[in-house]
């Protein structure tokens, strides 16, 4: 194997990870997201590289940064209010 190959295969196994991990929470996509008040906010859409997860809510995709996530329960949680995220972009 030469180290063309050896670089082509390293990047296809780093591309295969999933479920993603945000800021030490597994999260997948579809999972239902929580506000700090336990209100259901909206399922995940997307989880991004950096572990940020997006949403749709109200219409628009907002994007629910990482460290702001846990998992109680089960149940996938922010720490943000539904006001909070209203404002996020």
């Amino acid at each position: 194997m030469n180290k063309f190959t050896a670089i082509i295969l390293g990047a296809a196994a780093l591309s295969l990870t999933a479920p993603a991990f945000a800021a030490d929470v597994e999260v997948e996509r579809n999972e239902r997201l929580y506000d700090a008040s336990g209100a259901s906010v909206a399922k995940v859409n997307r989880v991004e590289t950096d572990g940020d997860v997006l949403v749709i809510y109200k219409g628009k995709v907002r994007r629910i940064q990482s460290d702001t996530l846990s998992k109680t329960d089960g149940k996938l949680a922010t720490t943000l209010t539904k006001k909070e995220i209203r404002g996020l972009n």
